[in-house]
């Protein structure tokens, strides 16, 4: 949607260089976009020098106009005006895809950043966002790339989907 030139340094071999990327995305108008962060791919680049993948960290906004929220890969303070919408800032692009992940499937994010917290605590492990599957009413996450359902009451569930 809004493509700019963007400097990179290849952390494998130093290699500099630039690449034109999209800095903003909208929710079902993006679609190459949206399919490859569904993928967790967007982020990744492969160095034409040594070869090496790397994720690239760039201001990016991806913006979800039904729940009037726009996730962003940067500092708040690079965004104004923005005073109807709910904005979710992110340093880290695991950080920024996990937001995705929940967002994309229309799940209430601010409940599962909660629960990712206190899981993230109670296990001392990195959780990524798998699923929700509705029929068995439960969570799919993964724990170190173990997956783990987690099972949820009704109003945890009136929550999630709220």
């Amino acid at each position: 949607m809004k493509e700019r030139r963007i400097e990179m340094t290849c952390p494998h071999c130093g290699h500099v260089f630039q690449i034109k990327r999209d800095t903003l995305a909208i929710a079902g108008i993006s679609e190459n976009i949206e399919k490859a962060l569904a993928k967790k791919t967007y982020f990744l680049h492969q160095c034409s020098k040594c070869h090496g993948m790397f994720e690239m960290v760039y201001p990016f906004m991806f913006y979800e106009p039904k729940k009037h929220t726009i996730l962003f890969l940067g500092k708040k303070e690079w965004l104004s005006n923005l005073k109807d919408e709910i904005v979710i800032c992110h340093s880290k692009p695991e950080q920024f895809l996990f937001s995705y992940q929940v967002l994309s499937k229309g799940l209430n994010l601010a409940y599962v950043l909660k629960k990712k917290k206190i899981w993230e605590n109670k296990w001392n492990a990195r959780i990524e966002f798998e699923s929700y599957d509705q029929e068995h009413h439960c969570l799919w996450i993964l724990v170190n790339q173990e997956p783990k359902a987690i099972l949820l009451s009704k109003e945890e569930e009136i929550e999630l989907t709220s």
